[in-house]
C-alpha cells in the first residue's frame, strides 16, 4: 500500500516538475526580451496564487506560488486601467514601448516553447530514438465484439494502409483512429499474403475504472479494438505478502494464460481476477525461457473493491522498433516533419470535434497532463523527453491562438492598434478580457472535472 502511494506521489513530483520546467521557460522568454526592451520587471513567478516562495534581486521578485499550473512575468504599466486619465506612461512602462518591442516580449514565451522543442527534438533524432522496425502492423490481439472483429480482422493480419495511404506505425494508426469517431475507415490487410479491403467504424474508446467507483471512464476518441503484438509481464515486484508472492510470481515473469485464455492485454487480468471471486485461478507465466504454471487465488481489496492478488503489469512489445540515429541534416529534416505534425495536432483534433469525430471527453487539462508526464517518466526518460517536446510545442502554439487573454489575444490587440494607429479604448479591452476569461475560467472548471474522472487510469 506504502509502494503504491509514494509512486503515485513520486508520478505527480516528476510531472509537476515536467510542466513548472515548460512554464518557466516560456515566462523566462517574455521576461529576457522585456529585459531587454527596457520594461521593469516587478514579479516573475512560477504558478498563480498565494507566494510560496520568494526572492529578491534588484528590481525584481522571483517567486513560487501555490497553483502550479501556469505562471506570469508582472511588468510595470501592464495593466492601462493603473494608469490615470491623462497620465503619460513612465519610461520604462509596458505601455510606453512600441507596438514592436511589445509585440516582441508577448511573441517571446511561445516561441521559447517552440524553440525549446525543436532543438530537444533534433538532439534526440541525432542520439537515437526507437522507431518502428516496419510500417507495417502486425495484429496481435483482437477485441471481443470490437469494431475490427466485426469487420473480420484476426489475429496475425497485416494492416499496411488507412484511409488509401501506407501505415506509419502504431502511434499514427492509433491518432487516424482516434479521430475517425463514428466514421467509416477503409483498411488494406494482407493475410496469407492476399490484400484486402475491410471498412471499420471506430467506436468510442471506453476503459474499464480501476478506482473504488466501478464506472467505466469515456476518453471521448474512436477505437477498432486490435492491439500490437506484445507481452503482459510483472514489471514491480509483488506485493509482500499477496497471493502472487506466495505463489511465487517474480518481477519480470510474462503473464501467457490464465485458466486457458491468452493474455493480450492488463485489462484482461484484471477482467479475469475480478470475475474468480476468489476462486483458485492458474497462471501461466514464462520466466526465462521457461512455462511455468502457479494457482493463487485473488484476495478482495476494499479501497479498489475488486478482487486483487497484488501485482502491477506493464507492456513489452515483440521487438518491432529499432534505435535509430541520424545525421545533423537528416535530424533537421526529421525535425521539421515531427514538429509541423505536433503544430497541427491540436487544429485536426478540433476540425474533428466539430465533425463529431472527436468527443470533449479526449481533452486533457493540467491534471491529466501531470500525471501523464510523470508517468511516462517514470516508464522511460526518453519517452519523457519527446512527451515533453510535444506539450512544448502545443503550449506555445495554444498561447499564439488570438483568445484574448493569451499571449496571442494580446499580439490581436497590438496588431489592430497598429492598424488603427491608437489602441481599442481600455474598456473595450477589459469588455472583452473579462469575456473570455469567464469562459476560459469554466472551460478550465469543466476540462479539470474531466481530469480527476480520468485519474484511476494513472494511478498506482
Amino acid at each position: 500500500m506504502m509502494e503504491h502511494i509514494f509512486s503515485n506521489i513520486l508520478m505527480f513530483v516528476l510531472g509537476l516538475l515536467g510542466l513548472s520546467f515548460l512554464v518557466t521557460i516560456h515566462e523566462l522568454g517574455h521576461f529576457m526580451v522585456a529585459k531587454w526592451n527596457n520594461v521593469k520587471v516587478n514579479t516573475f513567478s512560477i504558478g498563480f496564487g498565494k507566494k510560496l516562495l520568494r526572492y529578491r534581486r534588484g528590481e525584481t521578485e522571483y517567486c513560487i506560488s501555490a497553483i502550479p499550473f501556469g505562471g506570469y512575468v508582472a511588468m510595470a504599466g501592464e495593466n492601462p486601467d493603473n494608469i490615470k486619465d491623462g497620465e503619460l506612461p513612465g519610461e520604462r512602462d509596458f505601455v510606453g514601448k512600441s507596438v514592436g518591442a511589445r509585440a516582441a516580449i508577448a511573441f517571446a514565451g511561445p516561441f521559447i516553447n517552440i524553440a525549446f522543442a525543436f532543438v530537444l527534438l533534433m538532439i534526440l533524432y541525432m542520439v537515437g530514438v526507437q522507431e518502428p522496425a516496419t510500417n507495417e502492423l502486425i495484429v496481435g490481439f483482437v477485441g471481443k465484439d470490437s469494431p475490427a472483429a466485426a469487420a473480420g480482422i484476426v489475429p496475425g493480419d497485416t494492416v499496411v494502409e488507412i484511409n488509401g495511404k501506407a501505415t506509419q506505425g502504431w502511434d499514427d494508426f492509433r491518432e487516424q483512429i482516434g479521430v475517425s469517431l463514428g466514421a467509416s475507415v477503409p483498411l488494406t490487410i494482407h493475410r496469407g499474403g492476399e490484400p484486402v479491403t475491410v471498412n471499420v467504424v471506430p467506436e468510442e474508446l471506453v476503459i474499464p475504472a480501476q478506482d473504488s467507483t466501478g464506472s467505466e471512464i469515456k476518453m471521448g476518441i474512436g477505437d477498432i479494438g486490435i492491439y500490437p503484438r506484445n507481452r503482459v509481464m510483472v514489471r514491480l515486484p509483488p506485493v509482500a505478502g499477496s497471493a502472487a508472492e506466495k505463489a511465487g510470481i517474480l518481477l519480470n515473469d510474462t503473464i501467457f494464460e490464465i485458466n486457458g485464455e491468452h493474455i493480450s492485454r492488463y485489462e484482461d487480468v484484471v477482467r479475469i481476477i475480478d470475475g474468480s471471486k476468489g476462486e483458485p485461478v492458474k497462471i501461466t507465466v514464462i520466466r526465462d525461457g521457461d512455462t511455468l504454471t502457479k494457482t493463487l487465488s485473488a484476495v478482495y481489496n476494499e479501497e479498489y473493491k475488486r478482487y486483487m492478488v497484488g501485482i502491477q503489469m506493464g507492456y513489452v512489445l515483440f521487438r518491432e522498433t529499432k534505435v535509430v540515429r541520424r545525421g545533423p541534416v537528416e535530424a533537421f529534416t526529421k525535425t521539421c516533419a515531427t514538429s509541423w505534425k505536433m503544430t497541427t495536432s491540436i487544429f485536426r483534433y478540433f476540425k474533428r470535434m466539430f465533425q463529431g469525430q472527436v468527443k470533449v471527453d479526449a481533452f486533457s487539462g493540467p491534471v491529466s497532463i501531470v500525471a501523464v508526464m510523470g508517468n511516462v517518466w517514470m516508464s522511460g526518460f526518453q519517452d519523457f523527453l519527446m512527451l515533453l517536446a510535444l506539450i512544448s510545442i502545443n503550449l506555445g502554439v495554444m498561447n499564439l491562438l488570438p483568445l484574448a487573454i493569451t499571449d496571442g489575444g494580446l499580439l490581436m490587440f497590438l496588431g489592430i492598434e497598429k492598424l488603427r494607429g491608437k489602441p481599442l479604448s481600455t474598456k473595450t479591452q477589459s469588455v472583452i478580457q473579462n469575456v473570455a476569461a469567464a469562459f476560459f475560467i469554466s472551460f478550465f472548471v469543466f476540462i479539470t472535472i474531466l481530469d480527476f474522472s480520468k485519474l484511476s487510469l494513472f494511478l498506482k
